[in-house]
This record gives structure tokens, sequence and C-alpha cells, in this order.
């Protein structure tokens, strides 16, 4: 039975792809103007920072990350409201799920210091019992580490949780990690050709309504 819901944050609970995507298109373009499309980014959406930031370093030619990555932070930390625009009925679906009695948490591809940050600010944080950022994982997500980092965390077995995101990279991180992979189309239907979700909602409302149901019927 499904008794831990572990929760993706960018493009799933907040709405901040076009956030993000300005943060990360500023930064390349610093480094490696014209290199990287915006139909790129957004493809590429839900893919490790660190890995894509390190690309454009080696673009650029630097040796390393560090100065890209601190280049990135800057815009962020300048421009952090913009990532903490909640979809409609997250927090009240949050709140119902956790009196539901679900476990909740997160797995992030985000850096722990904006996860926690953004969290505070959208008036979450207290609803997790687990966060598992980019920062606490050799590899984040498509890598099944972050999941089975939080399971650990929560004393949960694969079976008893379900991963929620927005893209390929949570699927694929699910799928490794043997847990169940949801998908919440936000920005619209995906084409699932090698990593296909279990379930697939329009908005958090429909999932929030099942989850509900198939508790209080004590199934999946």
């Amino acid at each position: 039975m499904i008794t831990a819901l572990l929760f993706d944050l960018d493009g799933t609970l907040l709405d901040s792809r076009d956030a993000v995507i300005d943060a990360v298109a500023f930064t390349a373009n610093e480094y490696a103007p014209g290199l990287f499309s915006r139909e790129e980014l957004v493809a590429r959406f839900g893919e490790s920072f660190d890995d894509f930031l390190a690309a454009v370093a080696a673009a650029a030619g630097l040796p390393d990350k560090s100065e890209v990555l601190q280049k990135y932070f800057a815009f962020v930390r300048q421009n952090h409201a913009q990532h903490v625009r909640l979809f409609p009925f997250v927090r009240e679906g949050l709140e119902k799920l956790r009196d539901a009695g679900y476990v909740l948490a997160i797995v992030t591809n985000k850096q722990r210091e904006f996860a926690v940050a953004g969290l505070e600010m959208a008036e979450l944080d207290h609803l997790f019992d687990v966060i598992v950022s980019v920062d606490d994982v050799s590899r984040g997500k498509p890598s099944a580490e972050p999941v089975q980092k939080a399971l650990a965390e929560l004393g949960k077995q694969p079976t008893e949780a379900m991963m929620i995101g927005d893209s390929r990279y949570d699927v694929l991180a699910a799928v490794g990690a043997g847990v169940q992979a949801v998908v919440l189309e936000w920005y619209g239907k995906e084409e699932w050709s090698y990593a296909v979700p279990d379930f697939t909602y329009p908005n958090f409302q429909a999932f929030v309504t099942e989850m509900l149901a198939v508790k209080t019927e004590g199934g999946r």
C-alpha cells in the first residue's frame, strides 16, 4: 500500500519553469552566448543544474563549473520570488494528503538553499518530513539515488512510495528506484517513449482526489 508521496518541486508544486529557464538561460548566455536555444532549455527542464552548468563551463573553456554556478546562484537569489508561485490547490491538497496519513517528502534537483527557501516562502516547509536536494546526493535525477535516499530517510520500501513529478527525469528516477511514477501534466501532455509513468493527472486536485479515495478504500 502507498504510504509515502515523494514530490518534485519545480514544475510540480511550484509554477516555476519559466523562472528556472530564465536563470539558466541568463547564465548560459553569459558564458556561451547562442549555444543553447530556449527550446532546448525547455526540453532539458528537470535536469540536474550541476550537470547542465558543467556543460556550460566546458563550452566556455573554464577549468571547472564553480564560477558558472556562482553566477547562476546570484541570479536566482536576486529573482527568487519568481520561483515560488504555487500551482492551484497545492497547499490545500498537500494538507489534505498529510491529514489523511500520507508521509510527504521533496526530491528535487534544486540546490538545498533554494529548495528550503522556496518551501519556506510558499509556507509549505512544515508539511514535509524529508527534503532531498541535489546537494545531498552524488547524482541528481534521473539517477535513482535521490529517490532511494528519501526512502531510506523515511524508512519506507519502494512498494510503499510514489514519485510525483513533471518530467522524464522524475519518471526515470522513479523507475530506477522501483517506485510508482506519477506525472502532473501542468504544461501539457508529453509523448512517453522510453520512460512511461504509471499514472498521469492534468492537475494537483485530480491527483489528490484520487489519492484520498484510494486511502479511504484501502487500495493501491
